[in-house]
């Protein structure tokens, strides 16, 4: 049994090895079958996270560079979603909360608020500095 606040892939990895030492000394024909294995599934949810990261950088990239036509506010799109997902990682660390199926799949949905924040705060930045030049311009 796990206990709480404890690494399950740790612990998961641990009873599997145990499990191998102890089938050693079991009578021929006796083995262990394991009816319910959580590390593939915690396996795929970081896989998910991972690969939701990628596909919201690749999306915001190129709406951005689509829309606004501005490859520097792209590239402060693409610095800020992995530091947010880095400073959430070291938050759940800090505050002792393991990296299980129901937090990675917070930081999975939070990363597409990242992304809606990114995009209005980087669109109201480039509509700012284009009223700024368009003001330089009128003055006589």
């Amino acid at each position: 049994v796990m206990r709480y606040n404890e690494n399950a892939d740790k612990v998961i990895a641990a009873v599997k090895t145990k499990m191998t030492e102890v089938q050693k000394g079991l009578p021929e024909g006796v083995t262990f079958k394991t009816s319910y294995d959580r590390s593939t599934l915690i396996a795929e949810a970081i896989a998910s996270v991972k690969g939701t990261l990628i596909e919201e950088m690749i999306a915001v990239s190129i709406i951005v560079l689509i829309f606004l036509f501005h490859w520097r506010s792209a590239v402060v799109i693409l610095i800020q979603l992995p530091i947010s997902v880095a400073i959430g990682f070291i938050l759940l660390d800090a505050f002792g909360i393991s990296s299980n199926i129901m937090s990675l799949t917070g930081i999975a949905l939070a990363i597409s608020v990242v992304v809606d924040d990114g995009i209005v705060m980087v669109e109201n930045s480039y509509r700012h500095l284009s009223e700024a030049q368009a003001a330089k311009s009128y003055k006589v």
